[in-house]
């Protein structure tokens, strides 16, 4: 069976990657999964160090990629997309009403169903990628950094294998172990820094 190396990254910009990038930590990489508040020249940065592509999701600081996206980078917000197999969807945005990708949770609701049937088309969902945490699952404990309830339904409906997020900082180690959580079938994991994956 076949090994999957994941890179994924979110929130801030690590500088062990970008001030001493070491090329045998990422061989061997397959795909790069961003979840939010990067700049952009980190992600392009990213796919012209690391040979694997980059999909990517916004996040609520990231209102200047609607003038400069990402060079190299593929957005995935608000679809899904089949890579080497995985069904990997996306789901950019936070809480909020006052900025660019800040969402209600009716509003987020309404995103959720639409994907759902992209999901549906492709026969159910491996990855899911979303700037925001599930609402009481690795969220924060003010407004703003409380996750969706519908990305709770989403994970419990569809039982992805892996759901992505960042939004809400840890403190200590950007690859703190106590950033991952299991629900279900589903492994929650906060990206926030990065975090390399293997399955």
């Amino acid at each position: 069976m076949n090994t999957i190396k994941l890179l994924v990254v979110s929130d801030f910009e690590s500088k062990f990657i970008w001030d001493h990038f070491d090329p045998a930590v990422f061989r061997g990489t397959d795909l790069i999964l961003s979840c939010g508040d990067l700049k952009a020249s980190y992600l392009s940065y990213l796919v012209t160090m690391i040979p694997a592509p980059l999909f990517y999701i916004h996040g609520n600081h990231d209102a200047a990629y609607l003038h400069a996206p990402p060079e190299g980078c593929t957005d995935i917000d608000g679809r899904v997309v089949v890579y080497k197999g995985l069904r990997i969807g996306g789901l950019g945005g936070c809480k909020g009403s006052f900025g660019a990708y800040q969402y209600s949770e009716p509003q987020m609701a309404r995103r959720v169903k639409k994907l759902e049937s992209s999901i549906k088309k492709v026969k159910g969902l491996d990855i899911f990628v979303s700037h925001a945490p599930p609402l009481g699952r690795g969220d924060g404990p003010d407004l703003f950094h409380q996750g969706f309830a519908s990305f709770c339904y989403l994970d419990d409906a569809y039982a992805p294998r892996w759901h992505f997020f960042g939004h809400y900082h840890l403190s200590g180690s950007p690859v703190n172990n106590k950033a991952m959580m299991q629900f279900g079938r589903t492994t929650l994991v906060n990206a926030s820094g990065y975090r390399i994956i293997e399955f």
